[in-house]
């Protein structure tokens, strides 16, 4: 009696990584997808406005280090979609902190935070296709039976 085997049985996913990366990278596409539909979420329902103010210490404090780490990022991935994410993430950052300073008016942070709004939404777009072409890289589908290899 013959046995019939399905299409899954014959194959098995084979991950060049090791594990530690791959649910990094797993994790930060969670994230850059989360970050997405967040932004996307707000520039349609139109409470942008208070995500430029800065009115805590830690506010502004974090607001530095989010631009110096976007500027190290720039520098360390070789991917130009990559370079270019973190430069519109920390341009968007640096105008932030710079239209604090500023009190500007209510036209101006608005129209700030809605191009900053579709800056973030390029930027996560960006990484996320990124982190899909990085999985498309390492992840492939092998078959258990090889008719050109030997078992021994």
């Amino acid at each position: 009696m013959s046995q019939k085997t399905s299409w899954w049985n014959s194959w098995e996913i084979t991950i060049d990584s090791n594990w530690i990366v791959t649910i990094g990278m797993a994790l930060l596409l969670l994230f850059c997808g989360w970050q997405l539909v967040w932004e996307a979420r707000h520039l349609v329902f139109g409470n942008l406005v208070e995500q430029i103010i800065l009115t805590r210490v830690f506010d502004k404090i974090s607001a530095v280090i989010y631009v110096v780490c976007c500027l190290l990022f720039v520098f360390s991935f070789p991917a130009k979609s990559v370079k270019l994410a973190f430069v519109l993430l920390g341009t968007n950052q640096v105008i932030r902190i710079v239209l604090h300073y500023f009190h500007s008016s209510a036209a101006t942070l608005h129209s700030a935070a809605v191009a900053g709004s579709i800056a973030r939404q390029i930027a996560f777009t960006l990484l996320f296709v990124a982190i899909i072409q990085w999985f498309r890289s390492v992840v492939r589908w092998v078959s258990l039976s090889n008719p050109g290899v030997s078992d021994s």
